[in-house]
C-alpha cells in the first residue's frame, strides 16, 4: 500500500518521509500506533499483493474510526462520509477535498498578505475559490468540512477562514437562499477575519489568557477588516457586513457597534454562528478542540448571544437534532467563553 501523504506534523509519525510504501504488518502497526489524524492512499500505484488488501482495510478502518472519534453518536452522517474512505469513490472525493483545502489555504494566504501589506485584495481568486467549494456541495460532496476540521493550531489563522466559508455556504444552502446570496455568504465567510492581519502576532497567537488591553486590540480586527475591504471595488455589502459585524450579539453586548436583534444584518448573524462554531471545534494555541456536540450545546445555552432560530437551523444543517442546552455557567477564558471568542 502506497502512502502519498500523512496528516499532522512531521513528528507525529514514525517514518522519515511523507510518501512511502507500507510493506509489512509491522509498518502498519507502527502507523496505527502513531498520532496521525489521517493518511492519503495513492490508488494509482495499487495496494500491492493480495495479502496487503487486508492490511489496507485494517489501517483505513482504524484511521477512519480515529477521525470520527469526536463525532457524536447521534450525528452519524459525518462518520458515514469518512467511512466511505474505504471505497474508491470515497477516496476520490476525499482527495479532491484535500486538494481544494490546499488551494484554499494558498488563496487565503494571498488575501491576508495583501491585507497586511496594504495591497489590492485578490477578490477574483477569492470568488473562484468560493465557487469551487459551493460546486462541491452542489454535487453532494461535503467531505471538505471533515478535512478542514483536521487543521492544526498552527494552521488555524488561514484554515479558519476556509472553514467559515464552507460552513456559511452549507448553511445558506440549507436555508434555501438564492444562488447569488449563497455565494455572497461564502465570500463573507472567507473574508470575515481579514482585519486580523492588522493585529500584532504576539497578541493574536498568545498561548494563554489575554489581558483586557490585549483583548481590546484583538477586538479591533472587526473594524479594521471593514476598513480594509471598503476600498475593494464592487465587493458585495454582505461581505462588508460579515467582516464588521460577526462579533455582534443579539442582546447588544457585542462589538464593534453594540447592535442588537434585527439591527444586525441576517448574514452577519449567520457569520457569528459559523465563526464561533469553528473556533470551538478547532485546536487553538490556548485550548483543545471541543467535540461538535459540546460546541452546539454550549452555543444553544448562550442566551442573548446568537439568533436562536438561525442557530437551531444551523444545527440542523449539520445534522444535529434535538440537543438539550447545557449550562454555560462554568465557561472560562481557557475554554473560550463565547463572549470572548476571536
Amino acid at each position: 500500500m502506497h502512502v502519498r501523504r500523512v496528516g499532522g506534523s512531521f513528528f507525529s509519525h514514525p517514518f522519515w518521509r511523507t510518501r512511502f510504501k507500507l510493506t509489512s504488518q509491522s509498518d502498519v502497526d507502527r502507523l496505527i500506533s502513531s498520532r496521525i489524524p489521517y493518511v492519503e492512499i495513492d490508488d494509482a500505484l495499487g495496494c500491492g499483493p493480495v495479502e496487503d488488501e487486508a492490511l489496507q482495510s485494517r489501517l483505513e478502518a482504524h484511521l477512519v474510526d480515529r477521525i470520527g472519534e469526536n463525532i457524536a453518536d447521534h450525528n452519524r452522517r459525518q462518520s458515514y462520509q469518512l467511512r466511505n474512505l474505504v471505497t474508491p469513490a470515497g477516496r476520490a472525493e476525499y482527495n479532491r477535498a484535500v486538494r481544494s483545502v490546499a488551494r484554499a489555504k494558498s488563496v487565503v494566504g494571498k488575501l491576508f498578505d495583501a491585507a497586511r501589506l496594504g495591497d489590492d485584495i485578490p477578490v477574483a481568486e477569492a470568488l473562484k475559490l468560493v465557487e469551487e467549494i459551493d460546486e462541491m456541495f452542489e454535487r453532494g460532496e461535503s467531505m471538505l468540512l471533515d478535512v478542514v476540521r483536521m487543521k492544526t493550531a498552527d494552521e488555524y489563522t488561514y484554515l479558519h477562514s476556509v472553514a467559515v466559508c464552507a460552513l456559511m455556504l452549507k448553511f445558506a444552502r440549507y436555508l434555501d437562499m438564492p444562488a447569488d446570496e449563497v455565494r455572497e455568504c461564502g465570500l463573507g465567510g472567507l473574508l470575515h477575519d481579514v482585519g486580523k492581519m492588522r493585529i500584532p502576532e504576539n497578541v493574536l497567537h498568545k498561548p494563554g489568557s489575554l489581558t483586557d488591553e490585549e483583548f481590546e486590540v484583538v477586538k479591533s480586527h472587526a473594524q479594521q477588516g471593514f476598513q480594509t475591504l471598503l476600498s475593494v471595488p464592487d465587493l458585495p455589502v454582505a461581505a462588508l457586513d460579515v467582516a464588521r459585524l460577526h462579533h455582534e450579539k443579539i442582546d447588544g453586548s457585542g462589538y464593534p457597534l453594540g447592535l442588537s436583534g434585527e439591527q444586525i444584518p441576517h448574514i452577519a448573524r449567520m457569520g457569528a454562528i459559523c465563526d464561533v462554531y469553528d473556533a470551538l471545534t478547532s485546536d487553538r494555541a490556548y485550548k483543545a478542540a471541543w467535540e461538535p456536540t459540546k460546541a452546539i450545546e454550549r452555543m444553544l445555552a448562550a442566551d442573548g448571544h446568537f439568533d436562536e432560530a438561525l442557530l437551531n437551523a444551523f444545527a440542523k444543517s449539520l445534522n444535529f437534532q434535538a440537543l438539550i442546552p447545557m449550562s454555560a455557567a462554568d465557561d472560562s477564558r481557557a475554554g473560550i467563553p463565547l463572549g470572548q471568542s476571536t
